[in-house]
């Protein structure tokens, strides 16, 4: 659609007290507070899953000591994709305009974008126990069958409840027994805390309450001061799913490859105006550790 006179007419006259509609508060970037952003300069960017080795057998006298290979795990391909949004305006609308609410374009081409990398990134959450979108290991991003290379399987996927100081506290317990892929024992904090808007004050509550909520015994709130912080995310979907995002390294992954630009051209013959942004990026995750996730009810 070209923005011309004819849509807009209200526009060419004097008389408009105000323009609204356009300039509204924006939430801060999200998406970086749980995905780890790397830069990139490639069309594809590959992370390598290896492990160590598993436990020490005994040794009897006189006999040869046990030896181990490690083994090469999953491997996680990042192909960046361009993402473009551009508007065309006629000449002489833009010339006529008597409220400059057409040069504001790039600001709403920009506003876009933005918006763009929020909701592609979160939509890994909002999918993870969709079964057309998989990860290294062939297996959803919250799942209770994530292949060990080394053999078994492990979970990162809680049984599905309302988030609650007892659910909370379950979540968090379970990260104590995370496996790495040769069954070894391995320490995973909780980092933050990620809620619909729908959990917002519940979740606060139970973070920053000195005390058991809906409780009157005066039990302390374990969970105060264990997370970093606390993300209330608007991209998600899910009223009542949560998640924990741990410490884990190489985890939700997003890759820039080029940021955003905003381009503007007139074509000869019409002498309309374009005006493009693009941006280039790839996200997902590689170590399924990196969450603890539960779909709520």
């Amino acid at each position: 659609m070209t923005i011309a006179t004819g849509n807009f007419a209200e526009l060419l006259w004097p008389g408009i007290r105000e323009i609204y509609g356009t300039s509204y508060n924006d939430f801060p970037a999200l998406y970086t507070k749980v995905f780890e952003v790397k830069k990139s300069t490639l069309a594809f960017e590959k992370e390598q899953g290896v492990t160590g080795l598993g436990l020490a057998a005994v040794k009897t006298q006189g006999s040869p000591a046990s030896y181990q290979d490690p083994f090469q795990g999953f491997q996680e391909e990042y192909v960046n994709t361009t993402y473009a949004l551009g508007t065309t305006i006629t000449r002489e609308m833009y010339e006529d305009d008597q409220y400059n609410y057409i040069r504001e374009a790039p600001k709403w081409l920009a506003r876009s974008m933005r918006q763009t990398e929020e909701t592609v990134t979160w939509n890994h959450i909002n999918r993870a126990t969709n079964t057309s979108f998989t990860g290294s290991d062939g297996v959803v991003l919250a799942a209770t069958t994530h292949v060990l290379v080394g053999g078994g399987t492990a979970s990162n996927l809680e049984t599905a409840a309302d988030l609650s100081q007892t659910t909370l506290e379950t979540a968090t317990q379970n990260l104590l027994d995370t496996l790495d892929d040769q069954s070894m024992r391995i320490r995973i904090m909780p980092k933050c805390l990620v809620v619909p808007t729908a959990l917002n004050h519940t979740a606060r509550k139970l973070l920053e309450g000195d005390f058991v909520i809906g409780s009157a015994d005066n039990d302390p709130n374990t969970t105060k001061g264990l997370f970093q912080d606390l993300v209330v995310c608007p991209y998600l979907t899910d009223s009542d799913s949560w998640a924990i995002i741990t410490d884990v390294p190489h985890g939700l992954t997003f890759y820039d490859r080029r940021a955003s630009e905003i381009v503007r051209d007139n074509e000869f013959d019409t002498q309309n105006m374009k005006i493009l942004t693009t941006r280039r990026f790839s996200s997902g995750f590689t170590d399924w550790r990196c969450i603890r996730y539960n779909a709520g009810v």
